[in-house]
């Protein structure tokens, strides 16, 4: 499994306060059948903006910390970029981080808003070349109101990523619900965990995968947390228009 959505840099955005808490984490997920997982803190203006630079640095260092405790999970880096724009002008200047390196940028929308420039700041990304993959669609209230908002997103380009704990309520009902609705759609091109701590929000990917496994079968769920990642990791070309059917 390939985890492209995790908050497990220490004392970085809000995932392990410490090096300890980042480790029990690594653990956790190795558990949960992850062996590879891009580092993805927040780009946002809650948290100061790390340049990729340095989070290349400090996910090599967690690395060093992960390889001496024997922890077989590779680590990657990326970010978790809060849609706004001037987003194609920070990759384009080193300072916003695509997922490894790749064609491929995690993205977030305002929880209960929308940005009247999304679209426009999209089109600025594909312009670059840049494929854009949104973070938890699920819980967005403008997707949870019209799962065709993100329909449209994906038709601009936009491909999608579930989160396992999603899919088991760990986000309430609503959240759940809409998860549900955004497979049976074939809306989503992979699952991830956002996890942030063993404890405050853990990875949940088993859990979460033998939901998504009933709905979709064991093949197709399986490309959304294996296959699809490996593609954007080692940059490879992945269609927005890789969806799937429910199984049958």
């Amino acid at each position: 499994m390939i985890d492209i959505h995790l908050h497990i840099l220490p004392g970085v955005d809000d995932g392990p306060a410490s090096l300890s808490d980042a480790l029990v984490l690594a653990r956790s997920l190795v558990q949960e059948g992850v062996q590879m997982a891009v580092a993805t803190p927040h780009y946002n203006d809650e948290y100061p903006q790390r340049p990729a630079r340095e989070i290349f640095e400090r996910v090599q260092d967690l690395q060093r910390e992960l390889d001496r405790c024997a922890i077989p999970l590779r680590l990657l880096a990326g970010h978790e970029a809060l849609i706004q724009p001037g987003l194609a002008e920070d990759i384009s200047s080193g300072r916003l981080a695509t997922l490894n390196g790749s064609r491929y940028l995690l993205f977030e929308l305002w929880n209960s808003s929308w940005l009247p420039e999304t679209e426009q700041v999209i089109f600025q990304l594909r312009a670059l070349g840049v494929v854009p993959v949104l973070a938890h669609p699920e819980r967005y209230h403008v997707i949870q109101q019209d799962s065709n908002r993100l329909k449209a997103l994906l038709e601009q380009g936009v491909l999608a990523q579930l989160t396992a704990g999603s899919l088991v309520g760990m986000q309430g009902n609503t959240v759940r619900k809409c998860a549900e609705t955004l497979l049976k759609r074939g809306l989503i091109h992979c699952i991830a965990s956002d996890a942030h701590g063993p404890g405050r929000r853990p990875p949940a990917i088993t859990q979460g995968m033998q939901v998504a496994e009933r709905i979709l079968g064991r093949l197709q769920a399986a490309h959304m947390i294996e296959m699809h990642p490996a593609a954007i990791v080692q940059n490879q070309e992945l269609s927005v228009f890789t969806t799937t059917t429910p199984h049958r």
